[in-house]
């Protein structure tokens, strides 16, 4: 996410935010550059500030180091046998891999993806699997937010998950062993117990509990030895979120969508009572010190932008704006005094690189790069187009424009956001600058319904479902059109998850505009999807998860026959373009069925269609190679179907 300077010719509506390099690049880079997964993440620092833990990928397979700051190396750990997320410190001692596995739970109707936590004591090297062994049958791997903390003057880590007694689940709250990994129960929740605020010596602050069946939500804080509710509400849909501690540890930070709009506020533990916090309430994060107190947030716009409460430390962040000018800055993890700072920079020609900030040296140190194989000039200029979709709804998207190229009559590829109620971000986006390192504007349309710009927006998408949740991004390209940036003729759409939903159904319900699509993990049958629901989830008035497709979808009912009338397999005799569709077999968000449903409806109906299977590969193209096929397959594909010259 970052700024360059650059006149794009949509009318005044456009205001750029991120760039790469202003001469034209003589070859490309090959994709393998864009497809590869970032050679550093998930950079984390000790809550002292001593030390640096981070996961290393690399072709030799992927590795979680940490490391004094000095950069000796303390402990380097092979984790090409898992799929490793993030890292982070339970103690000084201490750092913590989070990794999914994709399978089968006890008591589970089908497999999933699931977290698995190892500990590693980065002074002795040994390495202890979270809550392998524990005092209960504990269903692992579905564990709730974890909480660092200590137990009698000793470092452990507080973790929420499951536990199954006699075929009952109870939510509850576990202490875990940092150089074993045992875990203890601390706390034994209710059936309908969903949450809990914890403080760092393990005592429970309040805790939460939802009804799926009646929308009964209540919050308790203990009292005598027993609970005392603080506040009530009821709602099949929405209830209010509790992201922790405020400001201190007398009130919790809270947001509630009420009838007046967004409220973000705190809550008295003692009381009840409220102190709203009028200023920051479309805050996207919470910035917390190592006591868990807020002492910032970020707000997302069409950038990124903080506010700390510290006026030193409002100094520092700003001072660093100012020493990387071009760059769109992204703080990271901190020390628990905020001394230390890891922050990540976009722009200028750079896809991603990753530093440390020292507050007492005020110095400023790279960490690592990203994406080391892209040059400045790999990077594609990135502007925010303003437009209105044909009802006057006021609407905007992404657009990033080839190096090299005038942005007049370019090739664009339509490249919808998954969720729906998710959104995309001004930044580098690997998949969007690989199809522009090949000659093809992108445009990613932030369309009613998506989260994240507004309460506004996404309530806009409810019953938009392919209706004017998908106009919108038509009426995107009729403006990028009329001002004369991409060549009417030469649209296609490509798009992962709800953003493959949209593909196809731009080649159906919303014929005319695309000349082909690519549809990644993309759903094609809602009547077989909602059976899926309702059989893995319940009846839609128990299942939070019906619930929030219907309400989107427009429907009370999963056998609606709008839904049929709004699935692009069963209107696949109006395609009259090519189709490309790319699953992974492992997917269990969007089953590969979905994507075997429409190939089949689409060969019935004597269409142009392929499917490539993506063998081992989940939801979210996690593994380098099938990300590489996937990327691979779809330009290829675009340049047979829609040159980009």
């Amino acid at each position: 996410m970052s700024v360059r300077n650059i006149c794009i010719a949509v009318a005044a509506a456009s205001a750029t935010l991120f760039g790469g390099a202003a001469a034209a690049q003589a070859q490309p880079a090959p994709i393998e550059a864009y497809a590869a997964l970032p050679a550093i993440e998930s950079v984390s620092v000790s809550p002292d500030g001593s030390t640096l833990a981070y996961i290393r990928r690399s072709l030799d397979g992927d590795t979680v180091v940490a490391q004094a700051r000095t950069g000796e190396a303390l402990v380097t750990i092979d984790v090409s046998d898992r799929v490793a997320r993030g890292v982070f410190w339970a103690s000084p001692d201490h750092v913590v891999i989070s990794s999914t596995v994709n399978t089968k739970l006890p008591y589970t109707t089908s497999p999933g993806l699931y977290e698995q936590l190892d500990i590693v004591n980065v002074r002795t090297r040994r390495v202890a699997r979270a809550l392998r062994s524990a005092d209960k049958a504990i269903l692992t791997a579905n564990f709730g937010p974890p909480t660092a903390g200590t137990y009698r003057g000793q470092p452990v880590m507080y973790l929420r998950t499951y536990t199954v007694e006699n075929s009952a689940y109870t939510y509850d709250l576990y202490r875990v062993d940092l150089d074993d990994g045992r875990g203890r129960r601390q706390q034994i929740g209710a059936e309908d117990t969903s949450g809990y605020v914890v403080r760092k010596d393990g005592e429970i602050a309040a805790r939460t509990t939802y009804d799926a069946k009646s929308g009964n939500w209540r919050l308790l804080v203990p009292s005598g030895g027993g609970w005392r509710e603080l506040m009530t509400r009821r709602d099949l849909l929405e209830t209010p979120a509790v992201l922790g501690f405020g400001r201190s540890h007398d009130v919790l930070l809270m947001v509630e969508d009420r009838p007046e709009g967004r409220e973000l506020f705190e809550l008295s533990l003692a009381d009840g009572s409220e102190t709203p916090i009028s200023d920051f309430t479309d805050a996207a994060l919470i910035i917390r010190d190592g006591d868990g107190l807020m002492v910032g947030v970020g707000q997302e716009g069409l950038t990124l932008s903080y506010t700390l409460f510290d006026p030193e430390l409002q100094a520092n962040w700003e001072k660093l704006q100012r020493g990387l000018p071009d760059r769109l800055l992204f703080m990271g993890d901190t020390s628990d005094d905020l001394g230390t700072i890891v922050f990540r920079a976009e722009g200028a020609g750079d896809p991603g690189s990753v530093y440390l900030f020292d507050a007492a040296r005020q110095s400023v140190n790279l960490i690592g790069r990203e994406y080391p194989a892209l040059t400045p000039e790999a990077v594609a200029q990135v502007s925010v187009v303003r437009y209105k979709a044909a009802d006057g709804l006021d609407l905007f998207g992404y657009l990033t424009t080839p190096t090299g190229r005038e942005a007049r009559n370019l090739p664009l590829v339509v490249m919808p956001h998954g969720g729906p109620a998710s959104r995309d971000s001004a930044g580098f986006d690997w998949w969007a600058q690989a199809m522009a390192s090949r000659g093809y504007a992108v445009f990613q349309p932030q369309f009613r319904g998506s989260d994240g710009h507004g309460r506004e927006l996404l309530e806009a998408g409810y019953g938009e479902y392919g209706r004017k949740m998908q106009t919108d991004l038509s009426d995107g390209v009729r403006h990028l059109a009329a001002a004369g940036v991409v060549d009417p003729s030469k649209v296609c759409i490509v798009g992962a998850s709800y953003g493959g939903y949209a593909a196809l159904a731009g080649m159906t319900l919303d014929q005319g505009v695309y000349r082909c699509a690519v549809s990644v993990a993309g759903v094609s049958d809602l009547p077989v999807k909602m059976a899926r629901e309702r059989r893995e989830g319940g009846r839609a008035r128990f299942n939070p998860s019906m619930r929030y497709w219907q309400r989107f979808m427009g429907v009370d009912d999963d056998n609606a026959p709008i839904l049929a009338e709004l699935s692009p397999s069963r209107l696949a005799s109006r395609i009259d373009g090519p189709v490309l569709l790319i699953h992974g077999r492992e997917d269990t968000v969007v089953p590969f069925e979905q994507s075997e449903i429409m190939e089949e409806a689409m060969r019935r109906a004597g269409k142009d269609v392929e499917l490539v299977a993506l063998d081992g590969e989940d939801h979210y193209l996690t593994f380098p190679a099938t990300r590489l096929r996937m990327l691979t397959e779809t330009i290829e594909f675009l340049e047979e179907h829609n040159p980009p010259r």
